[in-house]
């Protein structure tokens, strides 16, 4: 059996300036095979893990939950 070598096509990913939303710094990425802009937040969904979307407004709204849950939480 001949082993292939293969190399790898795609182009780095880009770190884009973070995004401060209600004292959380969201951040954000380009991807580089994809081009798409993805958001990284908490997700409720994942036990409050950093998670990552193409939709700001999704992550605006984990981090609006999150905030919730921790102001909750402190209560």
């Amino acid at each position: 059996m001949k082993v292939r070598k293969v190399n790898y096509r795609g182009t780095t990913s880009e770190i884009l300036d973070p995004i401060e939303f209600e004292g959380y710094e969201i951040k954000s990425l380009k991807h580089g095979n994809t081009n798409h802009v993805l958001y990284r937040f908490p997700s409720e969904a994942h036990e409050w893990e950093p998670c990552w979307t193409m939709d700001l407004e999704t992550a605006k709204k984990g981090v609006v939950k999150h905030n919730a849950y921790l102001k909750e939480k402190g209560s």
